[in-house]
């Protein structure tokens, strides 16, 4: 075997190498970046559906603190509101002080719908419920986009 063969052999050894290098490196990262993409995705549809159950229960008890809904015999808002409250709940961590902030001032406006809205105090609740629950998703959007760089895993 001669000089040139060796160079050929090693030449092939090394390439082979780092292709299987390559080839180890691009499966993790194409791993990785399918979870980060199933998970970002996951989290954006969830913030959407949390937005949207807590503006659909804002309006409902906007509509319940109307003393002319519920005069009326509208038992239909009763039971949205509920489901509402019961979606926004199973929407948020148990065990998350943020959580269960937002869940305390829904339950308060459900509360204050049953006493036709107590005026300015009824405000005040959706008020905080909004400001809270906007805040909440802000810092929700801001985790998506950390994780969706690879900054936070």
């Amino acid at each position: 075997m001669g000089t040139s063969d060796v160079v050929a052999i090693i030449g092939i050894a090394l390439t082979f190498l780092v292709s299987v290098a390559n080839l180890v490196y691009s499966l993790r990262n194409n791993t990785r970046t399918i979870f980060v993409n199933t998970v970002s995705t996951s989290r954006l549809k969830w913030i959407d559906s949390l937005r949207d159950k807590v503006s659909e229960f804002m309006a409902v008890s906007t509509r319940l603190a109307d003393s002319a809904c519920v005069s009326g015999g509208d038992k239909s808002l009763l039971i949205q509101r509920d489901t509402l409250l019961h979606e926004i709940v199973l929407h948020l961590n148990p065990k998350d002080k943020e959580d269960q902030n937002i869940r305390t001032l829904a339950d308060h406006v459900c509360e204050l719908t049953t006493d036709h809205g107590k005026g300015s105090e009824f405000a005040n609740a959706l008020r905080e419920l909004r400001d809270a629950t906007g805040a909440y998703l802000k810092k929700e959007w801001n985790r998506v986009k950390l994780e969706s760089t690879g900054k936070l895993s």
